[in-house]
């Protein structure tokens, strides 16, 4: 029998998510260095084989962390500058049916 699949939340920055990157997490019994790939989007999944619960047999599941991409609440002036910089010379629109 396979073990038990475990979910949690992979809270991410806007940076992180687009321009892909690794991180570590924390996992059920150690810490765990993903790979985030460039362009992923919140409630995208991420499976990381065989670090989820064990049963008594020693059999693991998986863990699935599911993205969550975190806007900053306050900026600081350069962080705000920069921002309104790409918002001049991005195209992208993700309300645009062509960007999706």
């Amino acid at each position: 029998m396979k073990g038990y699949d475990l979910y949690t939340d992979l809270l991410l920055t806007p940076w992180e998510a687009s321009l892909g990157s690794k991180i570590q997490i924390d996992t059920i019994d150690e810490k765990t260095q993903i790979y985030i790939p460039q362009g992923i989007q919140t409630g995208e999944k991420i499976k990381i084989p065989n670090k989820g619960y064990k049963t008594a047999q020693g059999e693991r599941g998986d863990l699935y962390a599911e993205v969550k991409i975190m806007i900053p609440k306050k900026l600081t002036p350069e962080e705000k500058a920069i921002f309104e910089q790409l918002n001049n010379i991005s195209k992208f629109n993700p309300r645009n049916n062509k960007n999706k």
